[in-house]
């Protein structure tokens, strides 16, 4: 199991990047790159693979899988009071007595646990943790989408879940993410989880995304959509000028969490 992350440093999410355009790079390589000790790169990229953003080799790094996404309980770990402050900040963007679609993710987990002082919200979910979470609360009327239960992570998937998802027209889709590109293409790994997303996206007259950092630095293969699909962005970090230009001319209001960890 990956370790217990803090934050990764800038330097740290520097190297991610480098590797992910490179495909590999040796540690010696690195190491003049960016004027530090071998046993300094050494270190982060330990690290950097410990938290799944890297493959460690000998004497060096690649990028992490683009077809395959990182076990549920790694992610649940990785960047975890990111994630939080992420779904606290979304959470205050939603009013009393709103309609809402919530997929799969982590991030939108972290989401549905800071509705804790909500009223009579409507949710509609294709993840069962995420109705798990909220199936105390007398006055959320939740629907739990149909499908085929993925037993690692809770998602519910397949034709019956997008019909049960496309059924409904919600005020928000609250929505997370496994990638996005320098020039605003929001990606994931799994065709059954694009396809509901999708779905959400076409159904809500909002679309909040929730992603923490580290989805800037990893590149699914699958494409889910563009900026121009969402509506409001929530990170834990600010993001580079192009990526903003990216938003500006997309419309999207960039929102970031505070991280107090």
């Amino acid at each position: 199991m990956p370790q217990e992350p803090s934050q990764t440093s800038p330097r740290q999410d520097r190297i991610v990047r480098l590797v992910r355009s490179q495909g590999y790079m040796a540690n010696e390589d690195m190491a003049q790159h960016f004027g530090v000790a071998v046993q300094t790169i050494r270190r982060d990229v330990t690290y950097l693979a410990g938290l799944g953003l890297l493959c460690r080799h000998h004497g060096g790094a690649t990028p992490v899988s683009t077809v395959e996404n990182l076990d549920y309980d790694a992610r649940q770990i990785l960047n975890s009071s990111a994630k939080d402050a992420i779904g606290r900040y979304a959470a205050s963007l939603i009013p009393d007595r709103s309609s809402l679609f919530i997929n799969i993710g982590t991030t939108t987990e972290a989401f549905a646990r800071a509705l804790t002082n909500h009223r009579d919200l409507r949710i509609v979910t294709n993840n069962l943790h995420v109705a798990s979470l909220v199936s105390g609360r007398a006055d959320f009327h939740t629907v739990l989408a149909g499908g085929q239960l993925r037993p690692r992570d809770g998602a519910i998937l397949g034709a019956t879940a997008i019909e049960t998802l496309s059924s409904f027209r919600t005020e928000f889709g609250v929505i997370g993410i496994s990638g996005i590109e320098e020039d605003g293409t929001l990606l994931d790994f799994d065709l059954s989880e694009i396809q509901c997303a999708r779905t959400i996206i076409r159904n809500s007259r909002r679309v909040l995304l929730l992603a923490d950092h580290a989805k800037f630095s990893r590149h699914p293969m699958g494409r889910v959509g563009n900026l121009e699909d969402i509506d409001d962005l929530i990170t834990d970090r600010p993001v580079s000028e192009a990526f903003q230009r990216h938003l500006d001319a997309a419309g999207v209001t960039l929102h970031l969490a505070e991280n107090n960890a």
